[in-house]
């Protein structure tokens, strides 16, 4: 077998990956997601493991994460091996997801592997699997989603769009940062491929199967139509501007429940040690909810706060702060060493971001087929750096930091494809110089080499 450079890269990626699932199989069972029940993991080990649990804020979370805490906890019995075998399983499938992904929007199949590799040793995904947290869920049903998204672009049958479907809900129903991502991917599509009537028909059918029992569920408990959970909470406390926010629910039957909640954004300083800024963020925001009444009780607490513009640019400006350069929490603890690194790492991804949305533009026409990509990267940071849906945390920025390691791969293939054409240009124009008696030998060459590149390419799209 010769081993050339292509080889050796192949060698090292693979060395990566089989480093990075050494890593997360280490880390879940030396840091055991059932050592750390507090705080929100307490919540969602809760929320799960009692499933027949109605309060509000059971029904404010999504319910996706509650069910797969539901079912971990049934099959482990809350062991704290068996409950590490499953959540290490989960930690190490996600990479290979992500690759699954990429095969599919990469035309080179070394791309995809670099995206598997380069994923299987971010430190931010690894250590938020010592936690119970909604992002170990979202992560693998993210790439889950968005690998079905371009197997639908490829294949373009009504199974293939249906299978998207189901995912992006399943995605939604986790955290609700993916319902506008499924929102533009699923439209682009439906608008680009045939048969629309029976996609459209079909889909409205499998999401009324899973949102109808939601709605009812959600309108039964808190007499809202919510089947992705009742929002209202954190979009108050986002728009209020205030530190924390306190809620205290009655139902006419005399049941109560009060709850109080601050972000832990609230509580740091993104940009120590170059600055010392923090939120002006201040007081607490409070809100009287009679359940039978809820939907019109949120509504007299928002308007409590209109968004005026010169709001909504104080309220911007800080989210992204915090999306972007804020610690990821629960796992920012500084004596483990990933989640040190994690930690650290949080000042790559703003300039990175800026450096990929100027190489995007400048890319734009070579990159083709992953223009969606693109386009669902540029919602992600509308979505959730630019809207005042929430108070933002650096944990938020996980499924970010997936999708721009794929567009920075993505960038860098056509950089490169678009070096490679102008130096073909410039070896035919320079062929073009050849004496006439050694011009055919120069054109064997040239077709010689095209050759090569497309049996690679086809090697690649095999393997």
């Amino acid at each position: 077998m010769r081993r050339d450079r292509r080889w050796w890269i192949y060698a090292a990626l693979y060395l990566m990956v089989v480093v990075g699932i050494w890593l997360r199989v280490e880390h879940v069972f030396s840091h055991n997601p059932m050592d750390h029940i507090w705080s929100d993991p307490q919540r969602h080990w809760e929320q799960g493991t009692e499933a027949l649990r109605r309060d509000p804020m059971t029904l404010t979370d999504p319910v996706m994460y509650q069910i797969y805490i539901g079912v971990l906890g049934k099959l482990t019995l809350g062991e704290p091996l068996l409950v590490a075998f499953f959540t290490a399983l989960l930690a190490c499938l996600t990479p290979w997801i992500w690759y699954r992904f990429a095969r599919e929007l990469m035309p080179d199949h070394l791309q995809a592997t670099a995206v598997w590799a380069g994923i299987s040793l971010l430190p931010s995904w690894i250590a938020i699997y010592g936690y119970f947290m909604q992002e170990t869920l979202l992560l693998p049903l993210l790439g889950a989603a968005l690998y079905a998204s371009w197997r639908c672009r490829r294949k373009q049958t009504v199974a293939s769009f249906l299978l998207m479907v189901v995912l992006w809900a399943l995605a939604g129903l986790t955290r609700g940062i993916a319902i506008p991502l499924a929102a533009v991917v699923t439209t682009w599509l439906w608008l680009v491929q045939p048969q629309k009537v029976a996609k459209a028909g079909y889909s409205l059918v499998v999401l009324g199967l899973l949102m109808g029992p939601l709605a009812y569920r959600s309108y039964a408990a808190m007499h809202m139509i919510s089947p992705h959970g009742i929002g209202q909470l954190v979009a108050l406390y986002a728009r209020s501007g205030k530190r924390e926010i306190h809620v205290h629910y009655v139902r006419e039957d005399g049941a109560q429940w009060t709850y109080w909640f601050g972000s832990p954004s609230t509580g740091e300083q993104p940009l120590a040690p170059l600055s010392d800024w923090t939120t002006s963020r201040d007081g607490h925001v409070q809100a009287h909810i009679q359940i039978e009444n809820a939907r019109e009780d949120w509504a007299s607490a928002m308007a409590r706060y209109p968004l005026t513009l010169e709001r909504y640019l104080a309220l911007a400006r800080e989210n992204l702060i915090y999306l972007f350069f804020g610690s990821s929490w629960p796992d920012n603890n500084h004596e483990r060493l990933l989640e040190s690194v994690s930690h650290h790492s949080r000042w790559v991804w703003a300039p990175l971001a800026l450096v990929l949305l100027l190489g995007t533009v400048y890319c734009w026409r070579r990159l083709k087929g992953a223009r969606l990509f693109a386009v669902v990267l540029g919602t992600w940071v509308l979505v959730q750096g630019l809207l005042p849906i929430a108070v933002n945390e650096g944990r938020y920025r996980k499924p970010a930091e997936g999708l721009l390691l794929v567009q920075a791969l993505l960038v860098a293939g056509a950089l490169r494809r678009r070096a490679s054409a102008k130096s073909g240009r410039q070896w035919i124009n320079q062929s073009e110089l050849v004496p006439a008696q050694r011009q055919p030998q120069t054109a064997q060459l040239l077709r010689e080499a095209g050759d090569s590149r497309r049996q690679r390419e086809t090697d690649d799209a095999s393997a």
